[in-house]
């Protein structure tokens, strides 16, 4: 069994979802609050989906917002692969965003039946207010998040028939898990965002695959199927 893992905001989706709906609030003319480093990202967004409700931003809106949002480049080729293959893979998503949009999204997608887990900040409606809760409280990871630490996710993931790990982000708290991955494992780190910067300061015992179109991780992920499957 290989397990691929997947961020979500600009690795499956080619764009940021929580930066996303900040255009329906910005449609109102209405400035969205600052965002504040000492208290993270979630609570941030917490307090944006305060800020819709206030401002009578409904659940529609927001639906329709989201699915303007595309899969990057060739993440439909990947999919497809995924699909014919799915007998011998783990396909799980570790994300920063949240378990709504998500969910909004697969389906939009037509990917979800695809995707055996979804790590992510739990989102549920109330009325007419988006509530959002951290996944979980990270206590001991300092280079991630407060929220999320993604080695954490991978570990608890990679079960004893895994025999390979391929591991597909962008982002700094990706920088994380693949620095855990071993000399039989791949990164897939997007060409131009930060992953692939902050991983130029480390070296690491896995395989690094970079990519811009995600045809590339479809080749990758054939080659090891060879292999593994």
């Amino acid at each position: 069994m290989i397990l691929l893992v997947f961020d979500f905001d600009h690795t499956i989706v080619d764009g940021n979802t929580d930066v996303k709906i900040l255009d329906v609030l910005k449609s109102r003319n209405v400035t969205p609050c600052k965002y504040d480093p000492s208290t993270g990202w979630t609570e941030y967004m917490k307090n944006i989906f305060y800020e819709c409700e206030r401002n009578g931003v409904t659940q529609s809106e927001m639906l329709s917002t989201l699915k303007e949002l595309k899969m990057t480049d060739g993440m439909e080729v990947l999919f497809q692969t995924i699909k014919e293959f799915k007998d011998f893979l783990k396909v799980i998503v570790a994300s920063d965003s949240n378990s709504w949009f998500i969910d909004i999204l697969l389906l939009h997608f037509d990917i979800k039946d695809q995707i055996d887990e979804v790590y992510t900040n739990p989102a549920h409606w109330n009325d007419n207010l988006l509530e959002l809760r951290r996944y979980t409280t990270n206590e001991t990871c300092r280079r991630c998040p407060v929220n999320m630490c993604k080695a954490e996710i991978v570990s608890i993931s990679r079960s004893d028939d895994i025999k390979c790990v391929i591991y597909v982000g962008d982002g700094s708290n990706d920088l994380c898990p693949v620095l855990q991955l071993s000399s039989n494992d791949i990164a897939c780190p997007r060409e131009g965002y930060s992953l692939t910067k902050k991983m130029e300061k480390f070296i690491v015992d896995c395989s690094v695959v970079r990519w811009t179109c995600a045809t590339k991780i479809a080749s990758c992920l054939d080659e090891r199927l060879q292999t593994y499957a």
